[in-house]
């Protein structure tokens, strides 16, 4: 969906099982256009099939990350972040399942369907734990970007707007995620103590737990995607950080009112959601 969010886990090459690490390095060896092209065409076929089958077939996509490195043997270093479209697809036809009728389920996901893609997923175990492979890389948001996210980066960590900077095709913004974890957890403190009964603090708890279990030299990447047309430029970490700073010094009308300025801001996002 063009309209859609991600907050992905990019981690270190020796993060992975010996037996996908030279898949991965071949993947490195394609631009991150070249990436996100590939998906959108996968995306694509699977629309345009001749039956009705929600789940994606073939190899996994995996996106590389390039940190420029100022002392080192190579000039940049490289993360990675495999797409895990089979697994994300079977965790949300879970949750479906579980939201909607059984008739209806079945006629948009398919026995057979599903079937097919548990048992690839199968195929994957053989050099994956099954822990491992429900630590899925990246988590997705429609018409919107859940505030606990933006309680992870501020406005001035590193910014890659894709394309016209006036009207552009997507923004990411990047940080390391042992800052990603700090932040998330003073949040989270702070909420504890002065604002336990706000749906963000369940969030983040979620989210720390979540980063909690990569390796620590990884990197948090917030992508916008077409939200960024929408929003760009967006000063919704700035506002989350000053409601959180301010709760924490006791000041509740400026919390109020950053927080204001952030629902503002998403309000029409949502409301074309709605009338989509």
């Amino acid at each position: 969906m063009e309209y859609q969010s991600e907050l992905r886990v990019y981690q270190p090459l020796a993060a992975f099982p010996d037996a996908v690490q030279a898949e991965y390095q071949r993947a490195s060896r394609r631009t991150r256009a070249a990436a996100e092209q590939e998906a959108a065409l996968r995306a694509q076929r699977r629309l345009l099939r001749d039956v009705t089958d929600p789940f994606p077939h073939g190899r996994d996509l995996v996106r590389v990350l390039r940190v420029p490195v100022a002392d080192g043997e190579a000039p940049v270093s490289e993360y990675f972040c495999p797409d895990e479209m089979a697994l994300r697809s079977e965790l949300a036809a879970e949750q479906l399942a579980d939201s909607m009728r059984p008739q209806i389920f079945t006629l948009l996901v398919p026995e057979a369907a599903r079937q097919a893609n548990i048992e690839r997923l199968a195929e994957h175990l053989e050099f994956e734990d099954s822990e491992a492979l429900h630590q899925v890389h990246t988590r997705t948001a429609v018409w919107g970007v859940p505030a606990g996210w933006f309680a992870l980066v501020h406005e001035d960590d590193e910014v890659t707007v894709i394309g016209d900077p006036d009207s552009p095709e997507s923004v990411r913004r990047t940080v390391p995620l042992e800052l990603a974890l700090e932040r998330g957890r003073h949040a989270a403190v702070v909420l504890s103590l002065h604002a336990p009964d706000m749906d963000l603090l369940n969030d983040l708890t979620i989210l720390v737990s979540w980063l909690e279990s990569f390796h620590p030299d990884s990197r948090v990447e917030l992508d916008y995607g077409g939200l960024a047309r929408l929003v760009w430029p967006d000063d919704s970490p700035f506002d989350v950080r000053t409601a959180i700073e301010a709760l924490e010094d006791g000041e509740t009308e400026a919390a109020v009112i950053a927080n204001h300025r952030m629902v503002r801001r998403w309000l029409p996002v949502r409301q074309l959601g709605r009338a989509s």
